[in-house]
């Protein structure tokens, strides 16, 4: 098997692993625990350092601008609601996440995330009536559904936007 085919798989496991942990710690306490985040954006950056090291400092600097970018988007949001809609946890996994991607793929996995987070709403309401609307709804299993995608479709589909070689 070729070498390159092989980290690509291992990390691909390390990946489902995190992405796993994360959302059952979600869905259980609606806490993203640190350590998990950290061992995602650890694991991304390890990733990219072996595969693409030449892009290595672009990747550190996406996953920060991405952290930054979601921090003020929970920081406006809260100014003008008054009501957290974003954990500090989802905010640390969206720059985890930015480990491990194009940053051109960011909006698609924003859109998975979205999208499947809306549908699982939905399916609430149908389920059990408009009440279910109003509940509190872990994000991050579906930032990780977002991330797990996307990561496929750039690994294993070649959607890499013509960035990697």
């Amino acid at each position: 098997m070729d070498a390159h085919l092989s980290l690509v798989l291992a990390a691909t496991i390390a990946l489902t692993a995190i992405l796993v942990a994360i959302s059952a710690a979600d869905f259980r306490r609606l806490i993203i625990p640190d350590e998990l985040n950290l061992a995602l954006a650890g694991t991304g950056l390890a990733f990219q350092m072996t595969t693409h090291a030449d892009q290595l400092l672009s990747q550190m600097l996406f996953a920060v601008a991405t952290l930054s970018a979601v921090w003020l988007i929970r920081h406006g949001h809260f100014a003008i609601t008054g009501r957290i809609g974003l954990g500090f946890g989802d905010v640390k996994m969206l720059g985890a996440a930015a480990c491990w991607i194009s940053p051109l793929l960011m909006p698609v996995l924003l859109f998975i995330a979205s999208a499947s987070a809306l549908l699982f709403i939905g399916g609430q309401v149908v389920a059990l009536g408009p009440a279910a609307a109003r509940v509190r709804v872990p994000f991050g299993p579906f930032i990780a559904a977002g991330l797990g995608c996307t990561w496929a479709l750039e690994q294993f589909a070649g959607w890499n936007m013509g960035l990697l070689q």
